[in-house]
């Protein structure tokens, strides 16, 4: 499969389908924390970056075989997935194919667009990004493109409050020494009122990410971030190992799956459904082969493709 990937373990939304919509790393940010690496085409443009018909079909072909559907449906992948001008297609498509919920994770900045509003807004859950009030920070953190501003930013996500009626879940990334003061928080606690998001999910770096720059904050101090923002926001946790039984993926499924986004090795027994210690031996017999690699970020190792 080209354009789909996984089912794959989330912090949020279960075992999720991936959807790709666009080339890596085409986005309208480059995210200093961001796991799939830097932007290498910074844009606001939107167009068909792949084909809409070959994305449908690859989605009615899985849907078709699988033994069991996911829990999700998730357009992301590895680019801003509003930037695809047949999103509002795809999406109307797939709520007549299967009754899974469609899930939009996305950083928000082009929802200031009306269009891009009415498109998401068929989804069930719509997965927006907001890291800081501050323009100065904005431009630190999420390095924008040229002419997106944070205030449209914000204008797109109130927008999107008052004409969407499925669920808002708003994840807020805090980095060390960026937005982490009480300023900062404060600024975020202030915009969540007004945004009034269902679920407000706090992240931190626990990945590897693009630039050295964007440290994790500790246990403790995420907890500590959690109450200045409010009672409704909370911290994902790392997703359960062992509640889904086994899903039939081949190697190049495996490799697949390892190219969109790197996983530990128990991330890989969640998704595979095996216990840790033969997922460890597939790992090491692929690492053998020089197909994929391991790097360590803080205490954990996390598996990619070689080279």
């Amino acid at each position: 499969m080209k354009y789909i990937f996984g089912p794959v373990p989330s912090r949020r939304l279960g075992f999720s389908l991936g959807v790709d919509l666009i080339p890596p790393k085409t986005c309208s940010l480059d995210c200093i924390y961001c796991e799939v690496g830097r932007t290498t085409h910074l844009t606001r443009v939107r167009q068909e970056y792949y084909p809409t018909a070959a994305i449908m079909a690859e989605i009615s072909q899985y849907l078709r075989q699988a033994t069991r559907l996911p829990d999700h449906l998730t357009l992301a992948g590895s680019g801003e997935p509003t930037l695809h001008s047949g999103l509002g297609e795809i999406i109307g498509a797939v709520k007549r194919l299967t009754p899974v919920p469609v899930a939009v994770l996305t950083n928000g900045t082009l929802l200031s667009d009306p269009q891009v509003r009415r498109e998401v807004s068929a989804a069930d859950v719509i997965l927006p990004s907001l890291d800081t009030v501050s323009p100065a920070t904005f431009q630190k953190i999420n390095r924008p493109a040229p002419g997106l501003r944070l205030d449209e930013h914000l204008a797109g996500l109130e927008a999107l409050r008052e004409e969407f009626h499925g669920q808002i879940w708003l994840e807020v990334l805090l980095l060390r020494g960026f937005n982490d003061t009480p300023e900062e928080l404060a600024g975020l606690r202030q915009a969540i009122r007004r945004l009034r998001p269902d679920r407000v999910q706090l992240n931190t770096a626990v990945r590897p990410v693009a630039e050295a720059a964007a440290r994790p904050l500790s246990p403790a101090e995420m907890a500590a971030a959690a109450n200045r923002l409010g009672p409704d926001a909370e911290i994902i946790a790392d997703f359960p190992a062992g509640e889904k039984g086994r899903l039939p993926l081949s190697d190049d499924d495996f490799l697949e799956t390892l190219a969109r986004r790197p996983l530990t090795a128990d991330d890989l027994a969640a998704l595979l459904g095996l216990s840790r210690e033969g997922v460890q031996d597939r790992l090491e017999r692929l690492e053998r082969q020089g197909l994929i690699a391991c790097s360590r970020h803080g205490r954990q190792g996390f598996y990619h493709l070689a080279g």
